[in-house]
């Protein structure tokens, strides 16, 4: 065999090589652009409105939890493989939660096993009877909480705070206070 010979060989070889390996180095991929709670989320559904972009995304998971624990969750093979844009994912709440209960609602889309180059993911935290949104997260697989529990701590603590008449009264009996002391100081 001759010096061209060996190079073509040797270069069908590699190319051969390359192409059988080039689905297994295609690597699914999902960037998160957005979340807002759906239209029809409430006690009895979690539904978000994902933003995102995906390529060869393969999984789709979903879990809803209160600060008591999951009220609902499942992973089916994602029908936004191949997406761009925005689209509805179901989280149906099973039992169904009471009024006013914090609902954790979080996706991801992408590979199996998650990771924050091939996935990602969606968190709303909300009051499922006023629909309020306390947090929302969305990005790379490992930003966002995962739970009711998980998005709690993240929230600023609540102080407490007094109405414009009860912070007058509050003020008038704590200058009242100082004066009397006074007033028995001199005493």
């Amino acid at each position: 065999m001759g010096r061209t010979a060996q190079s073509a060989w040797i270069l069908r070889f590699f190319l051969a090589a390359l192409c059988a390996t080039a689905p297994a180095l295609a690597q699914a991929t999902a960037t998160a652009q957005g979340v807002a709670l759906s239209a029809a989320a409430g006690c009895n559904t979690a539904d978000l409105d994902l933003t995102l972009t995906t390529v060869g995304a393969t999984t789709e998971l979903w879990q809803a939890t209160t600060l008591s624990g999951v009220i609902g969750g499942g992973t089916k093979p994602t029908p936004l493989a191949n997406f761009s844009g925005t689209a509805s994912t179901s989280i149906p709440l099973s039992p169904q939660p009471p009024p006013n209960t914090l609902v954790g609602a979080y996706t991801y889309v992408g590979a199996t096993p998650p990771a924050a180059d091939t996935t990602a993911e969606f968190f709303v935290y909300y009051n499922c009877s006023t629909r309020q949104v306390l947090l929302a997260c969305f990005g790379p697989y490992g930003s966002c909480p995962q739970t009711a529990t998980q998005a709690s701590l993240r929230l600023p603590a609540q102080v407490p705070a007094l109405s414009g008449t009860a912070l007058l009264l509050t003020v008038l009996l704590l200058g009242a206070a100082g004066a009397h002391a006074l007033r028995n100081r001199r005493n």
